[in-house]
């Protein structure tokens, strides 16, 4: 299994041309990022995260481009925003008309923490073949307050329970890449 962080690799195009299982990872990154599957029998896991707080903007478009039949792509963003931050997500799922067999998938969730934030989300499928599996998702809302009162109600402060739920939503994200990579490490606590 390939990681490829695409922090430290800088690159807005990955193209997947053997087949294999890979990984991409990206962490508070602005720009459009293409993931093209050059080639049958890929699976490619795409996860990015955001954490948004003072007045940082973040705009992010991804194209999942099926080029070949029979791969598999899964993209999960999850964002957690406060204060003034504001995220706009595009995201494309493509399947060219010789890409029968195709999985792809897309999902993209939000917590907002104030009432000043911005999120725009807007999921696109393009889809040329008639035999695939493609699926696309979006929500964005707020923190549960019955979950705040009943941690609250067990002991834990307002930010003790905050916290937590938080700190719950984002490890969902690593608990699927550890998942599939077992080994994977990443500090998101100073943001």
């Amino acid at each position: 299994m390939q990681l490829i962080n695409l922090n430290k690799e800088k690159k807005k195009e990955v193209k997947f041309s053997k087949p294999g299982d890979y990984i991409i990872f990206f962490y508070n990154v602005s720009g459009k990022f293409t993931f093209d599957l050059a080639a049958s029998g890929i699976n490619l896991d795409i996860f990015g995260l955001f954490i948004g707080k003072n007045a940082k903007e973040f705009s992010l478009e991804t194209v999942q481009n099926h080029k070949y039949p029979a791969s598999t792509s899964n993209l999960l963003i999850k964002g957690v925003f406060r204060d003034k931050s504001k995220f706009n997500y595009k995201g494309l799922i493509r399947i060219e008309k010789k890409a029968q067999k195709s999985h792809a998938y897309q999902k993209n969730q939000n917590l907002i923490l104030s009432p000043d934030v911005f999120v725009e989300s807007k999921p696109y499928l393009e889809i040329l073949a008639n035999d695939v599996f493609c699926t696309h998702g979006s929500t964005t809302g707020k923190l549960n307050e019955e979950e705040i009162f009943y941690l609250k109600s067990r002991g834990f402060s307002e930010k003790a329970a905050t916290s937590l739920l938080i700190d719950g939503f984002i490890q969902d994200l690593f608990a699927k890449i550890k998942e599939k990579k077992g080994d994977f490490k990443f500090d998101y606590t100073d943001a």
